[in-house]
């Protein structure tokens, strides 16, 4: 098809096509038509090329001379989508219009002026014979008998050949480039002329002619510059998987743990091994510690509702120790069966479980260390050592951000956990570690002590 276009053009019949008001045919009298919608690929000299629609092209070539908003306004009204860019409109005119140069020099042009393109008016071609060369489609539109006196005359005529008043337009890239082209070759020149006819040309390369922005201009620059941005989505978008990306595997696995999860958990048909742990309420042991963040005086705070409160502010808020609430529900997360449990908390555990009671003391289910040994010193055997200690219980150390932490934790197997000292929101985050490894260490060592499932 771009044979077809440009075989148009060698033969001077590309001003009588017309393109289809809905722009998806461009047809040459009855006998020729081709589809304006089928994308080209154009190569330039250099070996650069682009791609566009026959349409896009058509609108760009029949007036190669036209500004900026003018060719966009004609692709909008004939509904083409991919208008030639500026970088690109050397190639594409180059690639369809160079063959007209070698034409216009060896052959007679034709007589009778084309039409002007959809909405605009003609430019008159430039006087240097390098503007000439590049505005040639312009140039074969005029009446003349000879070729060389032709380019002379046009030169000489510039802008007093015609009655009507040229109307203003936005200097194109091409045309800045060429101005600044004029000034680097005139100031290399050396000295001035006596008629000042380089000061002259220096003036109209240096002029703001060109340059003057009216509101229709800026609300086409507007649109056009809203057209070619690309939306950022939203989350559908961003969730969606790319071409030839499969999530399915990432499915398998959730699928799996799900299935594993719910095996896990004990069924009432099945006989449990510590008997004495089914409907029991599992117990969580605090460090008596002043120096620590999580004592019995906030701990209620925390574990139930992840809000740390620091203990010198609840001593100061006038709540006596021995009203402090020792019991909160805590609801499991739904991937562990879920349901809801309730937990006990206290920080003197001999007092409270005995210390010849083990089955009392397999209650325990998670002790929060201060990092060192002598918070275990009176405790029963099997408790009493942090490495058998826990073994049967959950480990966690809870310190504050920055504080050094105690040498002995670095040998027992427990989790650790910091708190910020002055962004609470950030208290969920060791909050939520908590409670996944807690949950998680009940499920393979305590599941005696989770809810029961009925079905």
């Amino acid at each position: 098809m771009a044979s077809i276009l440009r075989d148009w053009v060698v033969k001077s019949k590309l001003q009588l096509a017309v393109l289809s008001d809905d722009g998806k045919s461009i047809r040459l009298g009855d006998s020729s038509s081709i589809n304006a919608n089928e994308i080209v690929e154009v190569e330039g000299k250099d070996g650069k090329s682009c791609q566009y629609s026959l349409a896009s092209i058509y609108l760009q070539i029949l007036d190669p001379n036209q500004g900026l908003m003018p060719y966009r306004n004609a692709c909008k009204k004939y509904n083409v989508n991919d208008p030639v860019k500026v970088l690109d409109k050397t190639i594409v005119v180059g690639f369809f219009l160079g063959p007209m140069v070698t034409a216009s020099s060896n052959n007679t042009p034709s007589s009778a002026p084309p039409p002007p393109p959809p909405g605009e008016e003609h430019r008159k071609s430039n006087n240097s014979k390098h503007h000439h060369r590049r505005h040639h489609h312009e140039s074969i539109r005029r009446d003349h008998h000879n070729r060389e006196g032709s380019r002379k005359r046009s030169s000489s005529e510039g802008g007093g050949g015609s009655s009507k008043k040229k109307e203003k337009k936005m200097m194109t890239t091409e045309e800045m480039l060429d101005n600044l082209n004029v000034v680097a070759d005139k100031r290399g020149e050396g000295g001035e002329t006596k008629d000042g006819k380089k000061n002259m040309e220096l003036a109209k390369a240096l002029s703001a002619d060109g340059f003057e922005l009216t509101p229709e201009m800026i609300k086409e620059s507007i649109a056009e510059i809203i057209t070619l941005e690309l939306p950022v989505g939203n989350s559908a978008s961003i969730l969606r998987p790319a071409p030839n990306r499969d999530f399915q595997r990432v499915l398998d696995l959730y699928t799996e743990i799900e299935k594993n999860s719910s095996s896990i958990r004990p069924n009432l048909l099945v006989a449990p091994k510590r008997a004495h742990l089914v409907g029991k309420r599992p117990v969580i042991v605090l460090p008596k510690a002043m120096t620590s963040p999580i004592t019995m005086w906030n701990a209620h705070e925390f574990l139930a509702s992840s809000r740390f409160i620091p203990r010198d502010v609840m001593i100061k808020s006038g709540v006596k120790k021995v009203d402090l609430k020792t019991v909160f529900q805590h609801k499991l997360d739904q991937r562990r069966g879920g349901g809801v449990l309730e937990f006990e908390i206290m920080d003197n555990p001999i007092a409270k479980l005995g210390h010849h009671n083990l089955q009392e003391w397999d209650r325990v289910v998670a002790v929060i260390s201060l990092g060192a040994s002598w918070q275990f010193t009176d405790w029963p055997k099997g408790y009493k050592a942090p490495v058998d200690l826990f073994e049967k219980a959950f480990g966690y150390y809870i310190g504050l951000e920055g504080d050094q932490q105690p040498p002995e934790l670095s040998k027992w197997a427990v989790q650790k956990g910091f708190l910020s000292r002055d962004k609470r929101g950030l208290d969920s985050v060791c909050f939520a570690n908590f409670w996944d490894g807690l949950e998680d260490r009940m499920i393979t060592r305590k599941p005696e002590l989770l809810p029961r499932k009925l079905d």
